[in-house]
């Protein structure tokens, strides 16, 4: 039965916001209403006088005719508001504000109505006083926003992400998400807007580019290719052409000294998010715990013979008896050749024989998302070729967690990783010359994780408190310019490192990671083993 305003949103518990989920038998390890205030307060300290920032709720978005996808929150409203409704939007201001009765505020909510009809069919919704008891006072329907009293012009500042540009208009709802956009717009007095293809290319670029510029470079081309507003763009243009490293360097520094409100909202909420509070690392730990164990029993459970999307179901199967609400990203379970494509998502082999497995699959808690790739051979035993870059790779990961400490460079896990792979490469005969390696290794080695498995972040020097995976790889392809007995190897070992002052701290040890380990695993019995289903006729 499916009626097209009948969404998916909201017909899992877990979908909801937390409030309703707890009052409805639901978990109750939520990050705390005090939790999301801090946040607000925390973001309201870096904010520049007279401003205000402005968040929207993401998206719902249509999965097939008259369904739509489950519903995500942007992780930024939910990070400062516990909320997980869409068609909404949270404006947090700097200093107090008074409405014309004299009531002073310094936030103001807008949210969904409450719909009993609606809610019969899609689930409970929190409406006007169900958000206040996530802990906000100026809380209104969102139909009220096109005409509450508020000139955003008079403000120095507007800090608000990317608008983006390719939101439905619910011609039945004069209050989506497409009308709070436009009714920001025009009381902002915004009159053009940038492509957020633009804004966000130049952010990759502020990031990425001092640790693998020739990836960029090649990213970089490729967006152009499908977009005029990028190939249009002077900066772009001058980045990609440039004739040296100096002036490109040159192009760089122009790009990270824009201050536009999107790179100015990015940069405060990646200082927050990159630092996780202790109330963070219960729930990301549990995230990544419940990853790890997914992996060993995985092992467990391999044989030869079975599909790639069975392997995929073991570990979704995990993840939920743990209480997970779904996978931080899309599921990549890569038999033999399968396993050197970097996002493999099909995941459609219907016999994987006795091929080596590249698993990179984790869980999703409560919105933080984990971040784990463990490598085994489904028969048991590596090959001596799958050996020798296995063992090589744990080398190199080995070496980088290492370093990972309070004011280390996140560029220096990239570097010593690299140098272990392109000196063992060419100790192995694959490669000739060091500098062919990043054909072989062609990612950085590290990225923050959080509510976003590629979380936010200023990308600076490593600090306490942060949360970054350590997953340096080979992938040797089949047809590759090497010996072919190298051919369809690919291996990545990840894990998801907390920095302390000290060292880093491996969170995802339940994983076995050293490859006699895994053979251990892989040769232990599963209860899986001897499940078996009626046959298909």
């Amino acid at each position: 039965m499916k009626k097209r305003l009948l969404l998916l949103t909201g017909l899992i518990l877990t979908c909801l916001a937390p409030l309703v989920a707890q009052e409805q038998g639901g978990p109750t390890d939520y990050l705390s209403n005090a939790f999301h205030k801090g946040r607000r307060d925390a973001l309201r300290s870096l904010m520049p006088a007279n401003s205000v920032a402005i968040i929207f709720a993401y998206p719902v978005r249509n999965f097939s005719n008259d369904v739509d996808y489950l519903y995500h929150q942007n992780p930024d409203l939910y990070y400062l508001s516990g909320y997980n409704e869409p068609q909404s939007v949270l404006l947090i201001f700097k200093e107090p504000q008074q409405t014309k009765d004299g009531k002073s505020y310094n936030e103001l909510f807008f949210i969904q109505k409450r719909d009993p009809q609606q809610e019969s069919w899609t689930g409970r919704r929190l409406g006007v006083e169900g958000v206040k008891k996530l802990g906000f006072d100026m809380v209104f329907e969102n139909r009220e926003f096109a005409n509450f009293e508020l000139d955003l012009k008079k403000f120095s500042a507007l800090i608000y992400d990317a608008l983006p540009n390719d939101v439905r208009d619910d011609s039945q709802d004069p209050a989506d998400l497409y009308d709070l956009i436009e009714q920001f717009k025009s009381k902002a007095g915004i009159t053009k807007t940038v492509d957020p293809a633009v804004y966000e290319t130049y952010d990759l670029i502020k990031r990425y580019d001092s640790l693998n510029r020739a990836r960029v470079l090649s990213f970089v081309n490729k967006r152009r290719e499908s977009s005029k507003n990028l190939q249009n763009d002077a900066l772009l243009t001058s980045y990609v052409t440039a004739s040296n490293d100096d002036a490109r360097n040159k192009v760089v520094a122009t790009i990270s000294g824009i201050n536009s409100p999107e790179n100015e909202f990015n940069q405060m909420l990646g200082s927050l998010r990159e630092i996780k509070t202790d109330e963070e690392l219960v729930v990301l730990k549990k995230a990544i715990k419940i990853s790890a164990i997914a992996h060993a029993e995985v092992m467990k459970a391999i044989q030869p013979g079975m599909s790639e999307r069975q392997i995929q179901a073991i570990f979704q199967y995990v993840h939920m008896k743990y209480g997970a609400e779904w996978e931080g990203y899309p599921p990549i379970v890569g038999a033999g050749n399968n396993g050197c494509i970097l996002h493999y998502e099909e995941n459609n082999l219907m016999d994987i024989g006795n091929k080596m497995i590249l698993a990179d699959v984790a869980a999703e808690y409560h919105g933080y998302s984990a971040d784990v790739t463990r490598t085994f051979p489904s028969n048991g035993k590596f090959t001596t070729e799958q050996l020798a870059i296995y063992n090589l790779v744990y080398d190199a990961q080995d070496a980088a967690i290492k370093l990972c400490k309070d004011g280390v460079g996140i560029d220096s896990l990239n570097k010593i990783s690299m140098q272990i792979i392109a000196a063992g490469l060419k100790k192995l005969g694959i490669i000739a010359s060091e500098s062919e390696a990043p054909t072989y290794y062609p990612h950085g080695v590290s990225h923050h994780l959080g509510l976003d498995v590629h979380d936010k972040s200023n990308y600076g020097v490593l600090k306490s408190g942060m949360v970054i995976t350590v997953e340096p790889g080979i992938y040797i392809p089949e047809g590759s310019k090497c010996d072919k007995k190298w051919w369809t190897i690919g291996v990545r070992i990840e894990d998801d490192v907390l920095i302390t002052k000290t060292g880093g701290e491996n969170l995802s040890a339940d994983a076995p990671r050293k490859a006699a380990d895994v053979e251990k695993m892989v040769a232990q019995k599963s209860v899986l083993n001897d499940y078996a289903l009626p046959a298909l006729k």
